[in-house]
């Protein structure tokens, strides 16, 4: 007995490693035109190439020379990585890349793809071994295929730290039910949270946390009133422990929240990216609409559907209309809903009293929401397939159901593929309506065949659901493969012949000739951001409240060469170009340009911002004898001085300087909190300078400055995770000794059994 157990267990084991590897290669065959093709993704860029990359790679970079880059000196006047969660320093998921300088294009393609798989395993995995659901092995993996396939995750393939929440959501919800029942469970359920809240994506992960939150008042409900509280201690100790554990990443980023670009937009601005009720046709073919940035045609905002296969909702139907009397039915269908309503913004009539709530009103992209739709319907795909086995009396009607609409999309797709503004979109809108009209068909037949052919139906119905997906989806935020050329070879020697401490600024018409992403991605410093929303307000007001580039408040940028289109004008007096070989640019040399570090023998104590720009944006400002100090001291003398750079990194920088009278020490990067100082080892303060920038003052003769990166909101945080550390292992030692074995453990009460 006891060998035939065993022999089951593995054999179990092995079936579940074969559906596992069988929905990495549906993953493979969905992104057949990236590994076979040689196409990329996503179009334009996105945050994946356009923001993330020349992070990862100077992380990266730092990294194999033994140092982990909290702060990155590239960008601006110097970014706080740890504090932009999308930058995900903190995500597993990102560390395999760190190991690369610089990271492979494929490893990057590879790193957005593996995602998918993760969804569609969580939920499969979930389906099969939670209490709640039970679910035969073909109704899991339609789920996940589903799930893993549908649009949100394929819009989202350039923002993979919004995929990466989506794909821990079946985890979270995985270990919240065995939590709920067993405390031998909550160390399992904290790392999916954790790993949740550490992906990256404020907006995601506040909507999977309510979708979370609600199915874990749901699974106390269920829970007989002997263990109502029982279930009731353990999910908020879990929920505890795994916001704990990503505290280094979250305390950080609200520190760094209300100083960005985001948290300026006025309330009655947060507008715009909300779900259109008009968009529900594309739940059953995404290129009604069109997809990417070259196809929409809908005069709002491009959003994802939420589609995840017109199969899926056929099935989804049979699955709600079969269990009705479930309460298991009704949490899928109020989750869908609420998430619909929600999506909906202020056009519907839920978002409109929550906005003012906190995180709330700093998340007002409400469409991005309606993944929690997809995940419904994708769970509702599972038990219409389960409805199937278990010959369910609905399944003919349900056929003919479906039939019917079939026939009625095929007739009624003309008319409303003409709402499309030109041939071309009408002809996709039209032929994507077909399509989910014949998938009605060949759905409706499958679910007819007879409870023995249920092996055969099931495998037809999870091949033709990922043929769909597929087929609809899978060139979507796709670009084509096209040579590439390396148009900056020469300009970018140049630079690097120059051997100085400069910055390279990227004029506004040369934007889109030679990024300044692309720029630090190849290892120079730019006076610039990406265009991420969280990037820090108070410098990209200075720089761009900069009149022009020959002003005396551009001298404080460091910036030695501007990037020029071909033939442009120079900035003003003292810039001229170059470099003009390139057929695209041109290299303007500003000699006007400050050092990245100086000494000021005088200086203006101001108390606030506005005051130091009255002073610093007057065309009559010498920022080389002059500098203003907020709430500092009174500097007046004439003498002369050096500095020479011992160390300048990510999270430390250190100079010897040396000055015939005293003196401030000023570096062109920003103020920012966690950023303390020691003058010869004894600490001193780091002044507001011109505005933004950190000031030290030095006495005459020859003396060491040290500057370090520690912010109090990450060492709060790392306390707070080691302290869940702690707990989490006195936990399961005492679990695993049987100290905590309550009554309750491995618990189902019998509505459970039967919902």
């Amino acid at each position: 007995m006891r060998f035939e157990k065993h022999e089951m267990k593995r054999k179990l084991i092995y079936q579940e490693l074969a559906a596992l590897i069988l929905l990495a290669g549906i993953a493979l065959l969905f992104f057949w035109p990236v590994w076979v093709a040689g196409y990329t993704f996503p179009q334009g860029g996105g945050d994946l190439f356009g923001q993330l990359y020349y992070v990862w790679s100077y992380v990266g970079n730092w990294l194999r020379q033994g140092v982990l880059a909290l702060w990155n000196t590239q960008m601006m006047a110097g970014d706080p990585i740890i504090a932009e969660a999308q930058y995900g320093l903190l995500n597993p998921l990102n560390w395999p890349l760190f190991l690369f300088s610089p990271i492979p294009r494929g490893a990057l393609l590879l790193r957005a793809g593996f995602t998918l798989w993760l969804a569609g395993a969580g939920l499969y995995l979930y389906l099969r071994h939670s209490p709640v659901w039970r679910l035969s092995r073909a109704a899991a993996l339609v789920a996940g295929v589903a799930y893993m396939c549908s649009n949100p995750f394929i819009t989202h393939l350039g923002h993979p730290q919004f995929n990466d929440v989506m794909a821990w959501l079946p985890w979270v919800l995985w270990g919240i039910d065995g939590a709920a029942r067993q405390a031998r469970a909550i160390p399992w359920a904290v790392a999916a949270i954790a790993l949740l809240l550490l992906a990256g994506h404020g907006q995601a992960a506040l909507y999977a946390a309510l979708a979370a939150a609600c199915y874990a008042l749901w699974q106390i409900l269920e829970g007989w009133r002997a263990h109502a509280l029982q279930r009731t201690g353990r999910l908020a100790l879990t929920a505890l422990l795994g916001a704990a554990l990503a505290m280094p990443a979250l305390l950080p980023g609200l520190e760094r929240l209300p100083l960005s670009d985001r948290a300026l937009v006025p309330q009655e601005e947060r507008h715009g990216y909300e779900f259109p009720a008009e968009m529900l046709v594309d739940f059953l073919n995404p290129n009604f609409h069109g997809q990417g940035v070259h196809q929409f045609w809908a005069p709002w905002d491009r959003v994802e559907s939420g589609y995840a296969g017109a199969i899926t909702l056929y099935l989804a139907l049979l699955g709600v209309l079969a269990g009705i009397r479930q309460r298991r039915v009704w949490f899928l269908v109020g989750l869908g809903l609420f998430a619909y309503l929600f999506a909906l913004g202020y056009q519907g009539p839920l978002y409109a009293r929550l906005a003012p709530l906190p995180l709330f009103a700093e998340s007002w992209k409400t469409a991005r929401i309606v993944f929690l739709l997809s995940l419904a319907l994708a769970i509702g795909a599972g038990l219409g397939i389960e409805a199937l086995r278990q010959r369910s009396r609905l399944r003919h009607g349900w056929s003919l159901l479906v039939v019917v609409f079939g026939a009625a999309l095929w007739f009624l797709a003309p008319g409303w593929a003409a709402a499309a503004p030109a041939t071309e979109a009408a002809l996709r809108a039209l032929t994507g309506l077909r399509f989910a009209a014949v998938l009605a068909g060949a759905t409706a037949l499958l679910g007819a065949l007879s409870a023995r052919q249920f092996k055969l139906a099931s495998a037809a119905l999870l091949l033709l659901l990922a043929a769909e997906l597929s087929t609809a989806q899978s060139f979507a935020e796709t670009d084509p493969p096209a040579p590439i050329e390396d148009a900056h070879a020469e300009a970018r020697a140049f630079l690097r012949a120059d051997t100085g401490w400069f910055r390279v600024d990227v004029d506004a018409v040369a934007l889109g000739l030679w990024s300044p992403a692309q720029l630090m991605a190849e290892g120079f410093a730019v006076p610039q951001g990406a265009g991420n929303p969280m990037e820090l307000f108070s410098y990209n007001q200075f720089y761009w409240a900069v009149p022009y580039k020959d002003s005396p408040a551009y001298q404080l940028l460091g910036a030695k060469y501007i990037v020029m289109p071909k033939g442009g004008m120079p900035g003003g007096a003292g810039i001229w170009p170059v470099y003009t070989d390139s057929p695209y640019i041109e290299l303007h040399l500003n000699t006007n340009a400050l050092p990245r570090a100086w000494l000021v023998t005088n200086t203006v104590p101001v108390a606030n911002i506005e005051e130091a720009y009255s002073i610093i944006f007057d065309p009559e400002f010498a920022p080389a004898q002059l500098a203003t100090v907020t709430d500092g001291p009174t500097l007046q003398g004439e003498g002369a001085g050096k500095i020479e750079v011992l160390a300048y990194g990510p999270n430390r920088a250190v100079f010897q300087v040396e000055s015939s009278v005293p003196a401030l020490f000023v570096l062109s990067d920003i103020l920012y909190p966690g950023w303390k100082a020691r003058l010869d080892g004894e600490t001193t303060p780091i002044y507001r300078t011109n505005g933004i920038f950190r000031g030290i003052v030095v006495p005459a003769d020859s003396h060491r400055i040290e500057m370090r990166f520690a912010p109090a909101s990450l060492m709060l945080g790392l306390g707070l995770a080691a302290s869940a550390l702690i707990i989490l292992v006195v936990l399961w030692h005492n679990c695993q000794a049987g100290a905590w074995r309550f009554k309750g453990n491995g618990e189902r009460s019998p509505r459970e059994i039967h919902q």
